[in-house]
């Protein structure tokens, strides 16, 4: 085995060894990659973001009605429900014809300002039917597993507010209906139903927006408490007892003065003078 020099002139090529470089007859030096500013990928991030449109920074129109004035009763119904036509049977004859139109708005994103000061007046229409549509989708999906979760939710962070009623020491309300069909003439508004008292409260929803009850339906307080049996409050163990100079008020005087007729003053004939003086 013989090794022949390279003749004069004659360069080899560098051998390398891992992130090291050698050449012949220099010392070994350290190649250093490329190093990139964690700024500018950040911006580079911002931009191809920005790039890909603006509809990421738009609401959709669920959570943009959820989100709206004296609208946090309701939830955000899975889009998944939404477009399940099954979930969606019957409610064509109820909403009317712009049952399409609706639906589409449902399934899209938040109004803007300019469609919202349309002179037509259309959008206005089809927002109202929406609404209707979106409230009786709403009132089936809060009876689903994942309904419930989600108003199990709400229940627990006291959105729905607290009974009015004193001796039940503030407890959790949930939203009910005194029917499942939407009244036009605003005669099924919103109730608050108390698990402890087993009563029925007005909601008094400030500035007076009406609710309809039917978009959380008659079931659900009670199909909630039977599935969450957990939250079930117990009945209330302090009553109110009504006294007079701090004398308790006895049961049978008060059903007996309530059962009494009572006494009137006897009429005196029309031509009859009242005293010796009038006549």
């Amino acid at each position: 085995f013989f090794f022949t020099f390279p003749k004069r002139g004659v360069s080899l090529p560098p051998l390398r060894c891992g992130g090291l470089s050698r050449s012949p007859g220099r010392g070994a030096s350290l190649s250093q990659p490329a190093i990139t500013h964690p700024k500018a990928t950040m911006q580079e991030a911002v931009l191809s973001s920005s790039e890909e449109g603006s509809s990421l920074d738009e609401p959709t129109w669920v959570s943009w009605f959820c989100m709206l004035r004296n609208h946090e009763f309701f939830c955000e119904v899975d889009p998944s429900f939404l477009q399940d036509r099954f979930n969606l049977y019957g409610l064509k004859e109820l909403v009317g014809p712009l049952y399409s139109e609706a639906m589409t708005m449902i399934l899209g994103y938040a109004p803007t300002e300019k469609q919202l000061s349309d002179p037509t007046q259309r959008i206005h229409k089809v927002l109202d039917t929406a609404r209707i549509l979106y409230g009786l989708i709403h009132a089936r999906y809060i009876l689903t597993a994942q309904g419930l979760s989600d108003m199990k939710a709400k229940y627990k962070a006291h959105e729905f507010g607290s009974c009015p009623r004193t001796l039940c020491d503030k407890q959790t309300v949930l939203p009910v209906g005194l029917s499942d069909s939407v009244s036009n003439s605003g005669e099924n508004p919103l109730k608050l139903f108390c698990a402890r008292c087993q009563e029925l409260y007005d909601h008094n929803v400030p500035g007076g927006n009406y609710i309809d009850g039917a978009f959380f339906g008659t079931t659900f307080p009670h199909l909630f408490l039977q599935t969450f049996r957990e939250l079930r409050p117990p009945p209330p163990t302090s009553k109110y007892v009504p006294r007079v100079f701090g004398f308790k008020v006895h049961k049978v005087q008060e059903q007996q003065q309530n059962q009494m007729p009572r006494e009137e003053w006897p009429k005196r004939p029309k031509n009859e003078p009242v005293s010796d003086w009038d006549s």
